[in-house]
C-alpha cells in the first residue's frame, strides 16, 4: 500500500501556498473552498509538502489530467497520504495481497476488471433497486418520524446506501454495524494522517473486511442467488482481485451517497427557502442534486501518478510525480461557473451537467446512477413526509479530516410532528 515519490520538481517559492495548504484542521478542513479560490487565482499547481505531491486546482488542468491516462496514471491512487509504520505493514500481510482494481488500473487491465461490474450496474438493474431503496427509507422515516427530531446523518443518510449496497451484495442487514466500522477504519487508513496505534487498528479492521468478503464469495460459489457478488463470479477476476474490488466497492458504493445526502440535506436546509422550492415541486430534485454534487461534492478528491516528464499548468513535473485532482476546487472554478460560490437549484435545469464529482473519463465513478438515485429517492421521501424539516440551531458541524470524502459526521434536524 505504499506509494511514496522521493523525486519531485523543482518547487516555486514565489507564490508557493504548498506551506499553508493545511486540509486536516481548521479552517481549511469546514471551509477549503475559499484557500482553494486563491489557489486557483495564484497558483493552480502548487507543491504540498504535506501530501508528498503536488495540488491541482483549476477545472480545466484537472480535465486535461482526466482525459489523459497514458501520462496521467492510476497506479497510485489508493497509495495512503502517510507512511506505514512496519507492524501495519505486518497486519495487512494477514489479509488479501494487494492488486490493482477499478481504483489503481490503467488501460486494458482497468477494461477487464471494470466489465463484469458495468454489468451488475447496468441501468435495468438499477432500475430494479428502485423498490427496495424505497422500503429501506420509508422504514428509516418511519423509526424517527414520530419524535421531532433525529440525527439525520446517523439515522438515515448514513444507513440508507449502506442499506441498499448489502441488498445489492445479498448481505444481511444484521451485519452492517461491522461494516461501517470496517469501511470507515478503510477509508480512513488510506486518506487521514494518524497515529502508528490507530494505523494498526485500521490496518486490522480492514483485513476483517477482506476475511469477510472472502466467506461471502466462498458462500456464493456454493449456492449462487441473484445478487450482485454473484454476478461477477463468472468473470475471469481471481479470487484477490475480487476480494479487492467489492471491499471497495461497498465502501465507496455508500459513503458517496450518504455524504452526498447529508450535503444536500445541510445547503437545503440552510437556506429554507431551497428546501421549500423542492418540497413545492419535486422533479426538481435531480436537478438540485446535481448542483449539490458541484457545491459540496462528497469525492473531494482523487490523484494521479505521471508516467514521464510533463507540462501541467506552467510547471514541469518529472516521472513518477504524484498529483492530487481537487475535485472540490475544479466545481467551484469561477472560469466555468458563474457565482460559483452560491447555490442555484436550478444552474442544470437546461444544460448537461459538467461538474466533476463523479471523476471523467475511463475512471468515471461506475455507481454514479446509483448514487443518484438513492439521494433522488431519499430527498423525495424527506420533502414528503417531514415537509417542514429544518436544522437545529446553535448545533457545531463537523468534517472528518479526509482527503477523499467530504461529508459531516452528524447533522441534527427537527420538525413538527403533527
Amino acid at each position: 500500500m505504499m506509494g511514496q515519490h522521493s523525486t519531485q520538481p523543482e518547487k516555486k517559492t514565489c507564490p508557493h501556498l504548498g506551506e499553508k495548504y493545511q486540509p486536516f484542521v481548521n479552517p481549511q478542513l469546514d471551509d477549503p473552498y475559499s484557500f482553494y479560490k486563491v489557489a486557483r487565482q495564484e497558483e493552480p499547481l502548487f507543491h504540498s509538502p504535506l501530501l508528498n505531491g503536488y495540488v491541482l486546482t483549476s477545472y480545466d488542468e484537472i480535465l486535461k489530467v482526466l482525459k489523459d491516462p497514458a501520462r496521467f496514471s492510476s497506479m497510485d491512487t489508493l497509495a495512503p497520504v502517510i507512511k506505514f509504520t512496519p507492524q501495519t505493514v505486518e497486519a495487512l500481510k494477514q489479509g488479501v495481497p494487494k492488486v490493482r482494481d477499478l481504483v489503481n488500473s490503467d488501460g486494458e487491465d482497468h477494461k477487464r476488471l471494470r466489465a463484469p461490474f458495468m454489468r451488475v450496474f447496468a441501468p435495468e438493474r438499477i432500475e430494479a433497486m428502485e423498490g427496495p431503496i424505497h422500503t429501506i427509507a420509508n422504514r428509516l422515516v418511519d423509526n424517527f418520524v414520530n419524535d421531532g427530531h433525529a440525527d439525520i446523518i446517523r439515522q438515515f443518510s448514513y444507513p440508507l446506501p449502506l442499506e441498499a449496497i448489502l441488498t445489492m451484495y445479498g448481505i444481511p442487514s444484521d451485519r452492517m454495524k461491522d461494516l461501517k466500522k470496517w469501511c470507515y477504519d478503510m477509508d480512513e487508513l488510506l486518506s487521514t494522517p494518524m497515529t502508528p496505534e490507530r494505523q494498526l487498528e485500521c490496518a486490522q479492521s480492514f483485513v476483517s473486511m477482506q476475511h469477510y468478503v472472502v466467506s461471502l464469495i466462498e458462500e456464493r460459489r456454493k449456492s449462487p442467488q441473484d445478487d450482485l457478488i454473484s454476478n461477477v463470479l463468472s468473470s475471469d477476476l481471481n479470487m484477490v482481485e475480487l476480494v479487492s474490488i467489492l471491499c471497495g466497492l461497498v465502501q465507496a458504493g455508500h459513503k458517496t451517497s450518504s455524504h452526498l445526502i447529508g450535503n444536500a440535506l445541510k445547503h437545503l436546509l440552510e437556506q429554507p427557502h431551497l428546501w421549500q422550492t423542492i418540497c413545492d415541486n419535486p422533479a426538481l430534485i435531480p436537478v438540485a442534486l446535481e448542483e449539490i454534487l458541484r457545491y459540496d461534492a462528497p469525492v473531494t478528491s482523487m490523484t494521479r501518478t505521471t508516467t514521464q516528464e510533463v507540462e501541467l499548468a506552467g510547471v514541469m513535473l518529472p516521472k513518477g510525480t504524484r498529483i492530487y485532482l481537487i475535485y472540490g476546487s475544479a466545481n467551484r472554478d469561477e472560469t466555468k461557473y458563474s457565482n460559483a460560490d452560491s447555490v442555484d437549484l436550478e444552474r442544470f435545469k437546461e444544460v448537461t451537467p459538467n461538474h466533476l464529482a463523479f471523476g471523467h473519463g475511463t475512471h468515471r465513478c461506475i455507481g454514479s446512477h446509483f448514487a443518484r438515485r438513492e439521494a433522488r429517492i431519499g430527498l423525495e421521501i424527506l420533502s414528503k413526509r417531514l415537509p417542514n424539516l429544518r436544522l437545529r440551531p446553535n448545533q457545531e458541524l463537523t468534517h472528518s479530516p479526509n482527503m477523499i470524502f467530504r461529508g459531516y459526521s452528524h447533522l441534527k434536524v427537527e420538525w413538527d410532528v403533527v
